[in-house]
């Protein structure tokens, strides 16, 4: 198994998270189901494990992770089964930066350094083949809160495959309108943020329909791309988007 870390766009300078573990919890007997129909795995756990993964414990600086840039977080060899909870567990030393001067440390939020992950069901497949991976998106818009004069870490992340979710590939110049891209439908949202010649890759979308609004800045209007269709394990190439002043 192999476990990728990824960022959602945040505008900061720079997001560094100090990641000490990680661990699965796997159900080897291979009897889940979902009969509540609510996308997750029932809790009934009687065969379940938990087991640590091979991991390089540090520093990483999520915002390096963007536009479909991905880092091998951690590995491991586990036998069959469904995968049922990703646990990441922090350290202490979490800071962003807001230029290249401007720092403030981020306190990891509850009781507990570690946190969590459900894994919905139509998001991660068995672990019975020999290449089996998943990817991480750390949603930072999501996870940073201000409160009491601290700021906290309370990570909100997706996990996802690229075998049952799709890409989207696309241009937006000119490249100094500086923007941010939003994709999204009735149930889904996720963002890209384009690099500096103007190309974005969003991954981990769910298959459908999406409407793909490109915000720009100094200056430049905004403007929406319609029905640009997603399907699973596909990218789709998304028009060019001209902004105009």
């Amino acid at each position: 198994m192999s476990v990728y870390l990824m960022d959602g766009p945040f505008q900061y300078y720079k997001v560094l998270i100090d990641i000490r573990q990680v661990a699965i919890k796997i159900d080897t007997a291979m009897h889940q189901s979902d009969a509540d129909d609510d996308r997750e795995w029932d809790n009934d756990w009687k065969n379940s494990i938990w087991d640590t993964l091979q991991i390089s414990p540090g520093i990483y600086d999520l915002l390096s992770l963007r536009n479909g840039v991905d880092t091998l977080l951690a590995t491991g060899n586990y036998p069959s089964g469904k995968v049922l909870k990703v646990r990441i567990t922090l350290g202490s030393d979490n800071t962003f930066f807001t230029d290249s001067l401007t720092s403030y440390p981020l306190v990891v939020f509850g009781p507990n350094p570690y946190f969590d992950i459900n894994v919905r069901r139509e998001h991660v497949l068995d672990v019975s083949s020999n290449e089996f991976k998943v990817w991480l998106d750390f949603n930072l818009h999501k996870s940073i809160f201000f409160w009491s004069g601290t700021f906290y870490l309370k990570p909100y992340i997706i996990i996802f495959n690229d075998q049952t979710t799709g890409k989207v590939e696309g241009l937006v110049i000119p490249p100094g309108a500086s923007p941010l891209v939003e994709a999204y439908n009735s149930t889904d949202t996720a963002y890209g943020v384009p690099n500096w010649s103007g190309g974005y890759l969003i991954r981990g979308m769910n298959p459908g329909t999406y409407s793909i609004a490109v915000m720009g800045h100094h200056g430049y209007n905004d403007t929406t791309l319609s029905n640009i269709v997603v399907e699973g394990g596909q990218t789709t190439k998304a028009p060019t988007a001209t902004l105009h002043q």
